[in-house]
């Protein structure tokens, strides 16, 4: 049962360092990812004939989304600040999914300041948006970033859309258009067609809490605002993209397999040591131009975006309990309501 998922950073930790015993605050960024990974993660990997589906699951989608309605539990959700759930649940969105640890390396000439600039020790965990027989193949990428010492993680959100990613004439299929890397991934969602009406409602729902028109947006300026050490960037330095495009390695586009799940396909197929993405970004003013000219598909843009980094993993891809029922990666704060703000 979820419900039996343990906490893990509130224990005493005395596997880390010999001799000592620790809070999880106490921990550098890589001690916590290393934790979270091997006491988290790996204990609680599942067996494959026992793994949740993604395919179905409606009922239990249908009645989670009641829940977060009734209770009011969304704003809680998009302003927690933990890298855990206080307690085991299934997510509304992105419920099951497959996490390894990996690393961020930028680019010597980077513009952009905190984390953005260094090398930065994290967790990737892929998920699709909802159950493939109600909302087709919706993948979508979690990046937490950890911080040395008593410092809460960063994290992103990223997706490539809200619309399933088969094309129409593979509308039922459940064995193709799989793969997690068929599309760039981005921070900013175009707006969902007309007939997905889940999806519209889904933002809908988001825009009770962020501002108005904000609901498609996770700006990445609490990546640039913060070291890797947990010291604040100047608030007059902080330089932050507008637009990150994360466009898949040609590595894992031909090793990746779209006919089987997703998660078997990254178990299988995606290694320790496999560079996953290369990462473009686009400041506002550049991204107002190419728009004013007609560019506005992540595609057309790409071409535009200055390479600023890549992210290779560091471990196995692992579908495990704790990654379903307990990992959390926060939203971005900034557009969150006033009535919302803790």
């Amino acid at each position: 049962m979820y419900q039996d998922t343990p906490s893990i950073i509130h224990n005493e930790i005395t596997t880390i360092r010999a001799g000592h015993t620790l809070k999880y605050s106490d921990l550098t960024g890589r001690e916590k990812r290393d934790y979270l990974f091997d006491h988290g993660i790996r204990p609680t990997a599942y067996d494959v004939t026992a793994r949740p589906d993604v395919l179905g699951g409606l009922v239990q989608f249908s009645k989670s989304a009641l829940e977060s309605v009734a209770n009011h539990l969304l704003s809680d959700t998009l302003t927690r600040v933990s890298d855990e759930f206080e307690k085991p649940k299934p997510k509304l969105f992105h419920t099951y999914g497959t996490t390894a640890k990996i690393t961020f390396a930028p680019e010597r000439n980077t513009p952009y300041t905190g984390l953005f600039s260094e090398t930065a020790i994290g967790l990737a965990r892929f998920s699709y948006a909802g159950p493939v027989a109600g909302v087709g193949v919706v993948p979508g990428l979690g990046l937490k970033f950890l911080i040395d010492g008593d410092h809460p993680s960063e994290n992103l959100v990223v997706m490539r859309k809200l619309d399933r990613q088969q094309p129409l004439w593979c509308f039922f299929s459940t064995r193709s258009h799989n793969s997690v890397f068929q599309n760039s991934f981005t921070n900013i969602l175009p707006t969902p067609r007309l007939t997905n009406a889940i999806m519209r409602t889904v933002r809908h729902r988001f825009e009770t809490v962020v501002q108005q028109g904000k609901g498609l947006h996770q700006s990445p300026d609490n990546l640039a605002a913060i070291h890797t050490n947990g010291s604040p960037v100047a608030r007059d330095k902080i330089l932050a993209p507008y637009r990150l495009i994360f466009r898949p390695t040609a590595q894992v586009v031909a090793t990746s397999d779209h006919a089987i799940d997703f998660r078997d396909d990254l178990a299988r197929n995606i290694k320790l040591g496999t560079s996953i993405y290369e990462i473009f970004a686009l400041t506002e003013p550049e991204e107002t131009e190419l728009n004013r000219k007609g560019v506005s598909q992540v595609e057309a843009l790409l071409p535009h975006g200055q390479k600023i980094g890549t992210i290779t993993t560091d471990s196995e891809f692992i579908a495990s309990a704790y990654g379903d029922y307990r990992l959390y990666f926060k939203h971005n704060a900034r557009f969150i309501r006033d009535e919302h703000r803790k």
